[in-house]
């Protein structure tokens, strides 16, 4: 069927033909070919990712309907690496996730409805072949884990190439009377020897807020190998410098990524998130370059799918920032 492309009429053939000439002629491997969006080896957008979660399911921190799917908001942002974090509807973890005004869940209109990463998962893999890494929640929003997701995940990671290892987000428990995180340290000891196999080793990926800091759970961060710092207040942005070095302090050993949250949050208001003001995003994107530059982390993780097509200058800014600082050398 033609289609139209910038004002000229091709068809399917043709348009393929074309822009696997114009990836060959960008001076990309044939490797490359495949990805969506290609990045050359030691530049800095090798190493940003994209945190994802179903389609709309922020819908309730928003309240706008969402539509744009993770392997979409990898290609808008320009961003070759991915995290998939599943969530499913309802109370996040069989408990209110954040105190505020009135609850938010279930909310009984289509625009907030929203369908969770089903089984099986392998036939989501196919549209992610064309990202360079991709990491799959074992761990779910809210900290949920089960037994068979996690054994049906780690099956997918192991056989498709670019899975490069899985994720636990909302790992550790918010509450300090609830047992410290989803997995005890002896399941995540045998979880890191399912996932360090002769034939393919798998990285073990975890969310750590920055209200955690002060927390005794080092014994737990000793056993990841990347942690993904992330400051869910936004008034404590001004901070982030100092506290991704009490990170550095408090777990040595593990490797480091840098969440920016594209939202401004507040409990306080409905809905509880909105667009982040474009000098804080301005803020934590060039602290984040600087950090990566200078070898402290090991990547930049943009959040997130759920608020992509909103219209918020956040996600515009970062979007013309990634195509500014892409290319790099780190």
């Amino acid at each position: 069927m033609p289609r139209t492309v910038l004002g000229f009429k091709v068809d399917r053939r043709q348009f393929i033909q074309t822009a696997a000439a114009d990836t060959a002629g960008s001076g990309f491997s044939s490797s490359a070919l495949a990805q969506l969006c290609p990045s050359q080896p030691g530049t800095v957008r090798d190493r940003l990712w994209v945190f994802c979660n179903p389609v709309n399911a922020d819908y309730e921190y928003v309240r706008k309907r969402s539509v744009m799917s993770p392997v979409e908001s990898a290609f808008y942002l320009g961003v070759p690496n991915i995290l998939m974090v599943n969530e499913y509807p309802g109370p996040k973890g069989g408990v209110k996730f954040f105190p505020g005004p009135e609850p938010l869940y279930q909310l009984p209109n289509q625009e907030g409805w929203y369908q969770p990463f089903e089984p099986s998962f392998e036939q989501y893999a196919f549209s992610l072949k064309v990202l360079k890494r991709v990491a799959w929640s074992i761990v779910d929003a809210g900290g949920v884990t089960k037994d068979w997701e996690r054994k049906q995940v780690l099956d997918m990671a192991f056989h498709t190439p670019n899975f490069v290892g899985v994720y636990m987000d909302d790992f550790f428990r918010g509450e300090p009377d609830a047992k410290v995180a989803s997995l005890t340290l002896d399941e995540l000891r045998a979880l890191q020897q399912q996932l360090k196999q002769p034939s393919k080793k798998l990285d073990l990926y975890v969310t750590f807020y920055t209200r955690f800091l002060n927390r005794p759970i080092a014994d737990y961060l000793n056993l990841i190998d990347v942690v993904a710092i992330w400051t869910s207040q936004t008034q404590d942005l001004a901070r982030l410098d100092a506290n991704l070095a009490l990170l550095e302090k408090l777990a040595p050993k593990p490797r480091k990524m840098l969440g920016l949250y594209t939202a401004a949050y507040d409990r306080n208001r409905i809905p509880w998130w909105t667009d982040l003001p474009v000098a804080t995003m301005q803020h934590q994107c060039e602290l984040a370059l600087r950090a990566l530059r200078d070898g402290r982390i090991d990547g930049i993780v943009i959040y997130g799918c759920t608020t992509m097509d909103l219209g918020w200058q956040s996600v515009e800014w970062t979007r013309d920032w990634i195509q500014r600082v892409g290319e790099i050398k780190l």
